[in-house]
């Protein structure tokens, strides 16, 4: 009776040590990006109680098959935040500053920095409160995966010395969340 004992806790044993072996496989397909998840965050305003309004996320489910990198997950992205809200989202008061005209050209990352290529369009309209919440919303959005890294704004494959014709010069330099920390009331507000 007592080596069926042994062997059953060697059975447990082994058991778990190829349980613990799987979770770090995947751990590591994920990470890698092999696996990826098949949603991303899109940042919009939502008018609130008060009628200040309010950076808020929202997630869009990827329809691609196939596995994206981090940079092609971004410019979806930022593709559906061009798109603007969905009619559900628009009857829970959830606006956009981005303008519908733009497209997103590319986006890469190099050394913690996120490079979004726009066309032209993207500066297009508003004054300097809502291009600033545009720049917050596409700030938000490319961030998503990376909260610390900076964005820089291109457009059509250009860097930028401002921004609109507004002359916001924000986009000189990369921009980091902290820098439009004041559009949030809460950041744990994804549905």
């Amino acid at each position: 009776m007592g080596s069926g004992k042994v062997n059953m806790q060697k059975r447990i044993v082994t058991g778990l040590l190829i349980l613990w072996a799987a979770l770090l496989i995947v751990f590591g397909l994920v990470r890698s990006g092999v696996i990826t998840s098949r949603k991303v965050v899109v940042y919009f305003f939502q008018n609130t109680k008060d009628g200040s309004l309010s950076l808020v996320s929202t997630s869009r489910q990827i329809s691609a098959v196939i596995a994206m990198d981090i940079s092609e997950k971004i410019k979806f992205a930022m593709s559906q935040l061009i798109e603007g809200p969905e009619q559900e989202e628009i009857d829970q008061g959830y606006i956009s500053c981005v303008p519908s005209e733009a497209r997103v050209i590319d986006v890469r990352i190099q050394d913690k920095i996120i490079y979004v290529d726009f066309s032209k369009e993207i500066e297009s309209g508003g004054g300097i409160s809502e291009i600033k919440g545009r720049l917050a919303q596409m700030v938000f959005t490319a961030t998503q995966f990376d909260p610390e890294a900076g964005v820089r704004i291109l457009i059509e494959g250009k860097e930028i010395k401002s921004f609109s014709g507004e002359g916001i010069t924000d986009v000189e330099k990369p921009m980091y969340r902290n820098d439009f920390s004041f559009f949030l009331q809460g950041e744990s507000n994804e549905r």
